[in-house]
């Protein structure tokens, strides 16, 4: 728990600086970075995660902090279109397997412009400085996988930093949901506590 409150206090540092702000002096062209940590301190990440987008305003570090919850996204479309009854009776009838691949559809997945980008884009497409928080990422799985969800953003989305929080392991190409299950390979986000640890040893 030290390293993580430790590894919060440099992320909160990391925000604060222009260059990050920016994307400045990136070896790619979009700022996306991975918090990862150990799915049992969900709630101490949590907590901070909401005491930095309380506290980070354009006032204090020069830019907003916007925290999207994929699932709650998610959720969100899917009640739009009157379809989480449906869900509940396709999973009864032919497994979460059918839950999957129906889900994908819906929300156009395969598409850069699927509907959960949609969503993030339209609510900071006005903003003049904006950090993207992604949460919510262990409550979507299986039904959405971040890689994904991480290939289709950095296609729309490359104005702003996006910093997702892992609940698992990135070591700057594979991705572990819940340190354990393969979710996918990506390697265009930086490990940012992969980075720290680095530079400690």
């Amino acid at each position: 728990m030290a390293d993580l409150e430790k590894d919060f206090g440099q992320l909160r540092q990391k925000i604060a600086q222009p260059s990050f702000q920016q994307n400045q002096g990136l070896s790619n062209e979009v700022g996306y970075y991975i918090f990862d940590y150990d799915p049992k301190d969900e709630l101490i990440v949590r907590d901070n995660v909401a005491d930095i987008a309380a506290s980070s305003t354009i006032a204090t570090i020069g830019a907003d902090v916007k925290v999207f919850d994929l699932f709650d996204i998610m959720m969100t479309i899917v009640d739009q279109f009157g379809y989480r009854e449906g869900f509940e009776s396709i999973e009864q009838d032919d497994g979460m397997a059918a839950v999957v691949t129906q889900m994908n559809n819906i929300l156009d997945m395969d598409t850069e412009r699927n509907l959960i980008v949609e969503h993030i884009r339209k609510a900071v497409e006005n903003d003049e400085s904006t950090i993207i928080f992604l949460v919510g990422v262990g409550k979507i799985f299986p039904l959405l996988r971040s890689h994904k969800i991480l290939n289709t953003m950095n296609q729309v989305i490359d104005k702003f930093p996006v910093v997702m929080f892992y609940p698992g392991k990135y070591d700057g190409v594979h991705l572990k949901m819940f340190g354990q299950l393969e979710d996918d390979n990506y390697y265009r986000a930086f490990g940012l506590r992969m980075e720290w640890n680095e530079n400690e040893d």
